[in-house]
């Protein structure tokens, strides 16, 4: 059995607030095998997205802290780890071109065609002198997870990467997170779409108020919940009648 990349204990993780701290997470437990891609799931404010500041190391940038639990990573650097936002546009600068930018992560042209390449956006579907805003959305998406990869990542978190795209840009970002899966990159997946989370993850995390309520296969969670956050999840699912 192969050890956890990162693995979590009792994690309890709180932000400060004027005139006090407030605890936002924990205590949770976990752990994410290589290769492996997970997902958590929750309503705005469960804490997902708190959680995936931690994995990465930003929650001290963010105003947080760690109070108390353990969060070890097996092997993982820093530079060996990616995040996707959930707003390309928060990620790059609009006074840049994205050659530019792209070259800022990795100066080798060759090594930019190639990752281009992977998130199909070919060198002649796009010119490397254009600007953020002179993208399409799922264009811009498919830029960032470009940028990402060429960090070379053995884990990628990407939290919520596909809530602003529509049905067809969604399932095209899903189809390329499946191609990097299969090549053996490790995922952390936060969403709090049930059926987008299930259609790419092996595991899956419910979260309700900072706490993980449900965890399971997508199988399980959808055949059997036992939370009543996860019964709502499921029911939430949209049924098309024929």
């Amino acid at each position: 059995m192969k050890q956890p990349l990162v693995s979590a204990h009792e994690l309890v993780l709180s932000y400060s607030f004027k005139g006090g701290r407030s605890t936002v997470i924990g205590p949770v437990s976990f752990s994410v095998a290589p290769g492996e891609a997970l997902g958590i799931i929750g309503e705005s404010g469960a804490g997902k997205s708190t959680l995936g500041f931690e994995i990465l190391g930003l929650l001290s940038y963010k105003g947080g802290r760690r109070l108390s639990g353990s969060l070890e990573y097996q092997g993982l650097t820093c530079e060996e780890t990616a995040f996707i936002p959930q707003d390309p546009l928060s990620a790059l600068d609009p006074l840049f071109s994205i050659g530019s930018q792209l070259r800022e992560v990795d100066p080798s042209m060759e090594n930019i065609e190639n990752v281009l390449e992977r998130v199909h956006l070919p060198l002649k579907t796009i010119s490397l002198k254009s600007y953020p805003h002179e993208l399409s959305g799922g264009m811009r998406q498919r830029l960032v997870i470009a940028m990402a990869l060429l960090r070379k990542p053995r884990l990628l978190i990407a939290d919520e990467p596909t809530s602003s795209l529509d049905m067809l840009l969604q399932a095209g970002i899903l189809e390329l997170f499946r191609e990097l899966h299969r090549d053996g990159l490790t995922f952390v997946f936060i969403t709090h779409h049930l059926p987008l989370a299930a259609s790419f993850c092996e595991k899956l995390l419910v979260m309700q108020e900072g706490k993980i309520v449900e965890a399971g296969t997508p199988q399980d969670l959808f055949e059997r919940p036992a939370h009543p956050m996860t019964q709502l999840l499921v029911r939430s699912v949209p049924v098309i009648k024929l």
